[in-house]
């Protein structure tokens, strides 16, 4: 096939041949890391993930893709798009209908970077509870405060955790919660083999919200879910409760949780995806009891390394399967 013509000059170092793009918003130093990654059966090509030069689609075969919409006149721009690959999981940013009428199949990665996010609502968690973020920023300022005030530290020990969601992720934080002496329950659709008869669930959200001293949220969005964390919601929650959400903003009213920390019903939130990425300068600003991250709860050098992986193991089998 031939190079597109006049690439853009920034993507030019590594580019390698077209066939396969990745609309990653990834620093040079991992377009490189793809780059020597890469098999040398399969060929990429970095893309603005803006997709701001849409006519250099013209040439793939699969898409790699992000959280970044892909509507259906993006794949009017590929009209040899066989595969596109989500790097992560979810398909909520997919017009699905539009890509099932054409014939383009979808894959996900789940459970490539399941420790990653697992360590870190586990660091969210601790960090909640003992008013990390507040001391930072504090610090930072020139304060000395200890605690946020009306809100006492607080050990993990012997608390209820809630989980809104009980997949990789879901199962992968009770496994590091064990040594915490905790009690985990869980919302989810069903009951996965093998998980301990300690383990409560699957009960109702309802039932989560009412009960637990600290809510995490890993739910994927869907019809379903979309919502399901509202201000009613968070409204049953526990009087100095915490709620921590990797979930996609869709999911969670981000707004009733902060309304509720700062009206000192929950003693904290944290929040790790937003609607608009990245956030506009003027929405960013700390608040008291608030940790909020730009999006990297998998932000770990041995998650990308497996999620590269994985990525790669996808679509050469995708691709061999709709030969």
């Amino acid at each position: 096939r031939a190079r597109p013509k006049n690439p853009a000059p920034t993507l030019e170092p590594y580019r390698v041949k077209p066939g396969t793009g990745l609309a990653l918003n990834l620093p040079a130093e991992g377009r490189r890391h793809i780059a020597a990654a890469c098999p040398s059966d399969l060929e990429i090509e970095f893309l603005d993930p803006d997709f701001k030069t849409p006519e250099r689609l013209g040439a793939l075969e699969a898409l790699v893709v992000g959280t970044q919409p892909v509507p259906e006149a993006l794949l009017d721009a590929a009209p040899r798009l066989r595969l596109i690959q989500r790097w992560g999981t979810g398909r909520d940013n997919i017009d699905v209908v539009a890509v099932e009428r054409r014939g383009v199949a979808t894959a996900e990665l789940p459970g490539a970077n399941t420790r990653s996010v697992s360590e870190f609502l586990l660091l969210a968690i601790l960090s909640a509870l003992r008013h990390l973020p507040d001391i930072a920023v504090a610090w930072s300022r020139g304060t000395w405060l200890t605690a946020r005030p009306g809100f006492p530290h607080r050990r993990l020990t012997g608390k209820t955790i809630g989980l809104l969601g009980f997949g990789a992720i879901g199962r992968d934080l009770t496994n590091l919660l064990a040594p915490f002496d905790v009690r985990v329950t869980f919302h989810d659709l069903r009951r996965p083999d093998g998980v301990s008869d300690a383990i409560r669930g699957p009960l109702s959200i309802d039932e989560i919200m009412a009960s637990a001293d600290i809510v995490c949220v890993s739910l994927p969005s869907n019809a379903g879910t979309r919502g399901a964390v509202d201000a009613a919601q968070i409204a049953r929650m526990k009087r100095g409760a915490v709620l921590l959400s990797i979930a996609r903003a869709d999911v969670v009213d981000e707004r009733a949780a902060r309304d509720a920390v700062r009206d000192g019903r929950l003693a904290a939130a944290s929040f790790d995806n937003f609607t608009v990425e990245p956030l506009p300068k003027a929405a960013i600003a700390h608040q008291p009891g608030v940790l909020a991250t730009p999006h990297i709860g998998g932000a770990s050098i041995e998650g990308f390394e497996a999620l590269t992986a994985a990525c790669f193991a996808s679509i050469a089998a995708k691709l061999k399967n709709l030969t």
